[in-house]
């Protein structure tokens, strides 16, 4: 398994305004991926694709609301 973090320049937050924060990235050896978004003004954006090729989405809004949640299936 592999994993990295990072800070990121302000970008446009799922709130609508500009801010920066950290993003964390892990994958293992067998196709899952996931990565998590997390601004500094508490949002978060999170994807993660499993290893069927199918993917889910999070978003949430800093004050706690869920903007997307959201399923694809792999083929």
């Amino acid at each position: 398994m592999s994993a990295a973090a990072a800070t990121f320049e302000p970008r446009l937050a799922p709130c609508g305004n500009r801010h920066g924060g950290e993003q964390y990235l892990t994958e293992d050896q067998q196709g899952l991926v996931t990565e998590d978004l997390r601004y500094s003004c508490g949002c978060r954006s999170s994807r993660e694709e499993f290893h069927d090729g199918s993917c889910h989405r999070m978003v949430v809004h800093h004050s706690g609301r869920v903007l997307a949640d959201e399923e694809w299936r792999g083929e």
